[in-house]
């Protein structure tokens, strides 16, 4: 099984190209016992990847995709075997608001969390360089709350929901997969959970 990899933490880890980690690839590593298929890794862009999918030659292509994917119209995705959402978060015994006008919320410098904030709510939006630094309220990851020990205010600023990518035609092979992931939603989550880390 030849699978393109694009690095996008915790999806998918390049520190070794021939043995990259993350989630999806887990995924892949088990979805190929179950074949008891071998793994050829390719590292690539994105855009080089989907390519070489469409050429037929590659099988998967794993890298955070989700189904936005401007790939869409050039790789078959799969159905969405998890939806994330980046939602605002406040220590345990801190008061939840009744809306986030003039709230300080801290975001991760660089994230699309920031600008989530100030295009969707009142927020007073902080950069910050960790999250794992800040004090009081912070947008991040649904799947990031715990370690940094927030709780969920209700306040969702985007919602996402991951794929995989096959060549265009083949069906017998998507189907296949995507019965492979769906059968193993909470395994995902648990995975996702102990991946990544803030």
């Amino acid at each position: 099984m030849r699978v393109g990899v694009t690095e996008n933490d915790p999806w998918v880890q390049l520190a070794d190209p021939d043995d990259p980690q993350g989630v999806e690839p887990t995924l892949v590593r088990r979805f190929a016992a179950a074949l008891n298929a071998q793994v050829e890794w390719i590292e690539g862009s994105e855009e080089d990847l989907i390519g070489a999918l469409k050429e037929g030659q590659l099988d998967l292509v794993v890298g955070g995709l989700t189904r936005k994917s401007p790939w869409k119209t050039q790789a078959a995705l799969t159905r969405p075997y998890l939806s994330t959402r980046v939602l605002v978060g406040v220590p345990p015994a801190t008061r939840v608001p009744e809306d986030l006008d003039e709230v300080a919320v801290a975001f991760e410098r660089g994230s699309e969390a920031g600008g989530l904030l100030g295009r969707k709510t009142d927020a007073k939006p902080v950069a910050v360089d960790q999250l794992r630094n800040a004090r009081g309220a912070a947008a991040t990851d649904d799947w990031l709350l715990d370690d940094l020990r927030l709780r969920p205010t209700g306040v969702e600023l985007s919602k996402s929901d991951h794929v995989i990518a096959a060549p265009l035609g083949e069906n017998a092979w998507l189907v296949r997969l995507e019965r492979f992931l769906l059968t193993r939603r909470g395994e995902i989550r648990a995975l996702l959970e102990r991946t990544g880390k803030p």
